[in-house]
């Protein structure tokens, strides 16, 4: 069992908060609710730094806290005005492969 707090300090979260950071990094993956990119030279409570944001929450969905498939790339600012509210859905699948 991990220690700590799900989805906030346990040692999975930190271990998923890297791997997604480094994936942003390499990638240049945008915030995923506002689209806009990132400056990782930000530091940490800065509103447009790089937060490790949960797709659905982890106060409704307490078995997700820890699951990397649950994570996504945010900034600070976008993570705060989302709340617990469920994430800004993908575009999903296409009807027709054209």
């Amino acid at each position: 069992m991990a220690t700590g707090i799900p989805g906030r300090t346990t040692a999975a979260h930190r271990r998923n908060r890297a791997n997604l950071r480094k994936a942003v990094a390499e990638h240049n993956l945008p915030c995923a609710e506002c689209g806009e990119p990132f400056d990782l030279t930000l530091r940490k409570g800065h509103p447009d730094s790089f937060e490790y944001g949960h797709i659905k929450s982890i106060k409704t969905h307490p078995e997700l806290a820890d699951d990397p498939t649950n994570g996504q790339p945010e900034h600070s600012r976008c993570n705060r005005a989302r709340g617990t509210k469920a994430a800004r859905p993908g575009l999903g699948d296409a009807s027709e492969v054209w």
